[in-house]
């Protein structure tokens, strides 16, 4: 299966929220 640019940006993305929440979620406990 042939991967298009769409598909690799939107699963970068997908990839990238959790990251992006936990690491927000992390600076909030250590304040």
């Amino acid at each position: 299966m042939e991967l298009t640019t769409t598909q690799i940006f939107v699963e970068l993305i997908l990839s990238l929220i959790p990251a992006t929440l936990a690491f927000n979620l992390g600076k909030e406990l250590t304040k």
